[in-house]
């Protein structure tokens, strides 16, 4: 497939390097050092010039694309990016959009703009860090097929009760399955008599119940109650949207800012949140404002405030923080300094863009620094699954793939060795990304 992309930022290089493996890659970017690096690096076409500009286009191949994705840091270029290629070719447009108000016109007018698909950065950081913050102890959760299946990636810690069995003795869920552990940046597909080690990363799929009760058995985290105090710290757009989706499952967060006009209007777009002005780089507002007593922090700033407000929460009290980190490198620190939920809004975006390029999935969540993948696969006659048992199955995919989860008329079956699989199930199924190709061909 005949790929452009238009932005070598963050978002567009992550793309680039999801994809370049399995497609024909273009890139354009202004900054000739960027294309000169991911040509090296990568083997993909770059072409040095402006995205808007048709001769740079032209020049990347757009008319034989057959997906645009135009992924720089201004929205208005993007828009015009993909409004260029909608002239000239009939390829599928992904903008990313920062602006909420870009992204509300957008949803507001189906098909304006020349865009087939926009992805809010905010929107879909919030949406990541309310969605695993939700699940105690968990670094990372997806949902698939309607929310009827959930993943959750969990750290074994020396104190879990997880740590020390085999699989087999901690697989004490029925609508559960572990599909795979991480283990000092190797993917093992687990058996029952695999070791559980402090320091793995394992990885369960199934029932959101069943994750939610795996998470409380094995986790010191305690379970967030929507009457539990939360407070998320910054009113832009990503910790407006954070409080707007914390208010639609049931919580009445704090919300606190600095900006006078904006805690007014925030205080009247968000009727179940406290909204409180301050600046937490304040010790008084700090004090004030009774941080010590959150049962979580959110850090909704930039990066520096989020980093010295996490550190401040855990002396203060604060046992379970979460901070949106906008800096990709910045990430390893975070977790390092003991913030137990990190979200990188670019990580984010270009996850979900990988995902659109992907016909054969409905559904992509990546793991670890992209080792692995957990796909949401809708079988279809040609697939070598339909019709065939997971047993026999195994012996026609790589080691590296294993079915976490089926789900056949919306409703989860549990997979065993001996179940069929049938043309129009769900298949969820946890895959080392060394074995991405082999198992995207035969699929």
């Amino acid at each position: 497939m005949q790929i452009v992309i238009v932005g070598a930022g963050d978002v567009g290089t992550h793309i680039a390097e999801n994809l370049a493996g399995s497609h024909d890659i273009s890139v354009v970017d202004r900054d000739p050092e960027r294309v000169d690096d991911l040509e090296s690096s990568l083997g993909v076409t770059g072409v040095a010039g402006d995205g808007r500009s048709l001769d740079a286009l032209d020049t990347a191949g757009i008319r034989d694309a057959e997906i645009v994705i135009a992924s720089t840091d201004d929205d208005a270029v993007n828009v015009m990016v993909c409004g260029a290629a909608r002239n000239v070719t009939d390829a599928y447009t992904i903008a990313r959009a920062k602006s909420a108000d870009l992204d509300e016109t957008w949803e507001h007018f189906e098909g304006a703009l020349g865009i087939d698909l926009m992805l809010s950065v905010d929107r879909l950081a919030a949406e990541s860090l309310v969605r695993t913050v939700a699940v105690p102890g968990a670094l990372a959760v997806e949902t698939f097929v309607d929310g009827i299946v959930e993943m959750a990636e969990f750290a074994v810690v020396e104190d879990a009760p997880i740590a020390g069995k085999t699989v087999e003795e901690a697989d004490e869920y029925p609508s559960l399955t572990f599909a795979g552990v991480l283990r000092d940046g190797d993917v093992l597909i687990p058996s029952g008599d695999t070791p559980i080690e402090v320091g793995d990363r394992v990885v369960v799929i199934g029932s959101p119940s069943s994750i939610k009760r795996f998470a409380k058995r094995h986790t010191a985290s305690d379970a967030l109650d929507t009457d539990d105090d939360v407070v998320v710290v910054g009113g832009d757009e990503v910790g407006t949207r954070i409080a707007e989706y914390l208010e639609d499952g049931g919580y009445a967060p704090r919300l606190i800012d600095h900006d006078e006009e904006r805690v007014a209007a925030l205080a009247e777009h968000l009727p179940n949140t406290t909204v409180i002005e301050g600046d937490v780089r304040s010790f008084d507002c700090l004090a004030d404002s009774d941080i010590g007593d959150a049962d979580l922090l959110i850090g909704a700033v930039d990066d520096e405030t989020n980093y010295v407000l996490a550190l401040l929460a855990r002396g203060m009290g604060v046992s379970y923080t979460a901070a949106v980190v906008d800096e990709a490198d910045y990430t390893d620190l975070f977790e390092a300094a003991g913030v137990d939920v990190v979200v990188q809004p670019h990580s984010v975006v270009a996850q979900q863009t990988t995902r659109f390029t992907r016909g054969y999935t409905d559904e992509t969540a990546m793991l670890e620094r992209d080792s692995a993948e957990v796909l949401d696969i809708t079988v279809e006659s040609g697939s070598v699954l339909a019709g065939e048992s997971l047993r026999d199955v195994a012996l026609d995919l790589p080691d590296g793939f294993v079915v976490g989860a089926v789900v056949r008329s919306g409703s989860l079956q549990t997979p065993r060795g001996g179940t069929i699989i049938q043309t129009g199930d769900h298949v969820v199924a946890f895959v080392d990304t060394d074995d991405l190709d082999e198992v995207a061909a035969a699929l």
